[in-house]
């Protein structure tokens, strides 16, 4: 072989040898590497992204309570909602969950002897049975937050891994024949479109759902239940209620006292109103000083008591408030309930914020609801 042919043949060997890397490292990365981000991430914008099981066991045990507080609870209900409680218990009963946390089995007995209580419906008592749930509750939520713990802690190996990919990826290619330069052209289209995926899946893991100042759930989370809610109604579902929450004077408070004592007070106040709120009520904090409280399966009878007692709670706390009349920090709070005529969600927000605005305009420190209604008043007002 002259000294051209060798040549040749080095060119050729040194070719195939780049060409033989770079699909090596596609074929790895679209056989394997790519796949496992997708396990771990799913698509993006899909609203199931990382439903765990354990998740689906803690909805099971808080949809089984729901309807067992309806009223009137019929056979159909009851049986609704001891299947709940059956499924509850199925997706609980994972050996890795039995395995790594001490509290499965302990709730698991506590279960299934509240399906045995349940099976003789006249002797079941809810009181008892919101008694026995909430540990079980409890112990999910533990688990489920720990899962997602370990969700994000691997999202950061993987993000790691693709970092370290594409540094060695770039250098293997930079080296290489034509052929390498092809690769790395479907590389990058690849590299890009997992890292974008990543990046994008990453950020809505961190867009949690909880208010970070107060603790209470945030205007995100607001929209998605009411809108659970009203589609849940709308499909037969007993009424819900909405207290719309403002807190009195509270700009005047923030420019007396400064916004760190604000901050402080209106996370006295949610922690205050959170305590008089059933199982399965819940607060948001709107926006600002305003807070919305979903009051699930509640007609506007039952509900007026909730909001009275939150209102005084809340007065009871004895904040200092110099720049209101009542010389302590209050709320004021309209109530509206679903109907059959809305339309949408919005629709019991709006009359909530509409009957919020009139206990503003009426003097404040109070809640009206629905019976008491007026024409809205001007939103100029001073709060």
């Amino acid at each position: 072989m002259n000294p051209l042919q060798k040549q040749l043949s080095w060119w050729l060997w040194l070719a195939t040898l780049s060409f033989g890397v770079v699909a090596g490292w596609v074929v790895y990365e679209v056989r394997w590497f790519y796949p496992d981000l997708q396990r771990h991430f799913g698509p993006v914008g899909d609203p199931q992204v990382g439903r765990q099981i354990i998740t689906r066991s803690r909805e099971y045990l808080q949809n089984g309570l729901n309807i067992l507080a309806s009223e009137p609870l019929n056979n159909e209900q009851f049986d609704d909602a001891f299947f709940q409680f059956e499924l509850a218990y199925s997706f609980l009963n994972v050996g890795l969950y039995r395995e790594r946390y001490d509290c499965t089995e302990t709730s698991l007995n506590q279960l299934d002897q509240l399906l045995n209580t349940l099976t003789n419906a006249d002797a079941t008592d809810l009181a008892s049975v919101v008694r026995a749930v909430n540990p079980i509750v409890q112990c999910a939520t533990s688990i489920e937050q720990h899962q997602w713990e370990l969700r994000q802690t691997r999202a950061l190996h993987m993000a790691e891994r693709l970092d370290q990919s594409q540094r060695w990826f770039l250098t293997v290619t930079g080296v290489a024949y034509s052929m390498g330069v092809l690769f790395l052209v479907f590389y990058e289209y690849q590299r890009r479109r997992t890292n974008h995926s990543l990046k994008s899946q990453l950020s809505w893991m961190e867009k949690a759902l909880e208010d970070a100042l107060t603790g209470a759930q945030n205007r995100r989370a607001f929209d998605q239940d009411l809108q659970r809610h009203f589609e849940r109604f709308q499909k037969g579902d007993p009424s819900f209620s909405l207290l719309m929450c403002d807190l009195d004077y509270f700009k005047a408070f923030n420019d007396h006292y400064g916004h760190t004592r604000g901050d402080e007070a209106l996370q006295q106040v949610v922690e205050t109103i959170t305590q008089t709120l059933r199982p399965g009520d819940q607060v948001y904090r709107y926006g600002g000083e305003e807070l919305a409280i979903l009051l699930p399966n509640t007609r506007q009878l039952q509900a007026r008591p909730i909001a009275d007692r939150a209102i005084a709670a809340v007065r009871n706390l004895g904040i200092s408030n110099p720049t209101s009349p009542q010389e302590s920090l209050t709320i004021s709070a309209g109530l509206a309930t679903s109907a059959h005529t809305d339309t949408e969600g919005a629709d019991v927000l709006n009359r909530a914020d509409n009957l919020l605005y009139q206990v503003k305009a009426r003097g404040k420190n109070d809640v009206i609801d629905e019976s008491q209604s007026e024409e809205r008043p001007d939103k100029s007002n001073p709060t």
